[in-house]
């Protein structure tokens, strides 16, 4: 604990020398170095109190005047006394109370003026991608032989689906059902369709769109989406004044995000199917002509064993027709493979847990509130005192 340092420190150097005390002495009697007692009087460093009672009790005569009197101080030599600290607050601890008491009050009391909001979730789980194991052999396939093929990445950014302007127009027309067995839109639920006072124009259908682009940018701020990289766990959640709604919405998410990666991993199947089917003719065509080339060589050279020359273009035309028929083979098989496909209705994302209506609300948080505002409370007013003090 400390005192002010300067005037008290002139006191004591007055004091010394009146009396013809030496430094040395009274430095002695005080427990402290001779540097310090100078660097007391001089002002330079605070005076400790139990150095100054101890100077008191040595010399007897050496009194401090009323407007003296002795203040310890919180913050000496920028560093903070906490027991100084603790006892101011201590002392004040009814103000601070009541200051803490009158924000709890107010915090909690302003949570019961928000709205309430719901969250549902509903959380799904991408499938294996089997469906274009087979075609991946063809394409190795045909890149070996010099030949284009259609890129068959099927892979999709979820996220990016469900913020989607797609998603979010359906939802908007979309009629939902509330709690109360109504059946209202988006616009309707969130009084976007109540023309304002001090709205004079007349264009009713330039307010329609206005208002159903300001509906399609807050559905976006009422979903929530995380994946995890890990696993692939993808998780939407949907933030609504009705638990009914809310469910509603993540469901309806769910199932469009499923049938729109089905539909597009529908449309990819059947244009392998196509593109198969093209290639099909062509390869046809080119070994019919191939087998043609070589009979021909065989009936124009029947003792093409015989001749080195002969036999190396028979090799070679018999090595193109093997090629051929192979390419042929491998894209018949692939053409039924696409065709199976194309019909094959295989899940590309599980719905492992649909959304159900909450029961208790998510916000506003009334503990969180509670704390919050305890907590500023108690440091308004515990800085308020601090200030004073």
């Amino acid at each position: 604990m400390e005192t002010k340092p300067l005037d008290l420190g002139k006191k004591i150097k007055r004091y010394r020398l009146i009396n013809d005390i030496r430094q040395e002495d009274m430095a002695e009697k005080m427990g402290i170095s001779r540097a310090t007692l100078i660097n007391y009087e001089k002002g330079h460093t605070a005076i400790n109190i139990d150095v100054l009672n101890r100077l008191k009790s040595h010399y007897s005569d050496f009194e401090l005047e009323a407007s003296e009197k002795l203040k310890p101080h919180i913050i000496i030599d920028n560093s903070i006394d906490f027991k100084v600290l603790f006892n101011v607050l201590i002392d004040k601890k009814f103000y601070i109370f009541t200051i803490t008491l009158l924000f709890i009050a107010l915090g909690t009391g302003s949570s019961f003026l928000l709205k309430k909001y719901y969250d549902a979730e509903i959380s799904l789980y991408p499938a294996k991608n089997d469906a274009t194991q087979g075609f991946a052999q063809f394409q190795s396939l045909a890149a070996n032989l010099g030949m284009n093929t259609p890129n068959n990445d099927q892979s999709f950014n979820i996220p990016d689906v469900v913020k989607s302007r797609l998603i979010a127009n359906k939802a908007v027309d979309q009629k939902w059902k509330t709690r109360n067995g109504k059946l209202v839109s988006l616009i309707e639920l969130w009084n976007l369709n109540k023309i304002p006072w001090y709205n004079f124009s007349s264009n009713s259908g330039s307010d329609s769109k206005f208002v159903k682009e300001k509906a399609i940018k807050k559905f976006d701020n009422h979903i929530k989406i995380s994946e995890d990289r890990i696993t692939g766990l993808i998780k939407i959640s949907t933030s609504f004044q009705d638990p009914i709604v809310a469910a509603g919405v993540a469901n309806f998410i769910g199932d469009q995000v499923e049938t729109y990666i089905q539909k597009e991993n529908s449309a990819q199947s059947t244009k392998e199917k196509l593109f198969i089917s093209e290639r099909l003719l062509i390869v046809k065509q080119e070994l019919e002509f191939s087998e043609l080339g070589l009979k021909d060589f065989k009936e124009r050279n029947r003792g093409y064993e015989d001749s080195p020359e002969l036999f190396m273009i028979y090799s070679q035309l018999f090595r193109e027709v093997e090629v051929k028929k192979e390419v042929y083979l491998t894209l018949q098989q692939q053409l039924e493979l696409a065709r199976i496909e194309e019909v094959k209705k295989s899940p590309i994302l599980h719905i492992l847990d649909r959304a159900v209506p909450p029961i208790k609300k998510s916000y506003p948080n009334r503990s969180l509130f509670l704390i919050i505002s305890a907590f500023l409370g108690f440091s308004f007013s515990s800085i308020i005192v601090i200030f004073r003090y």
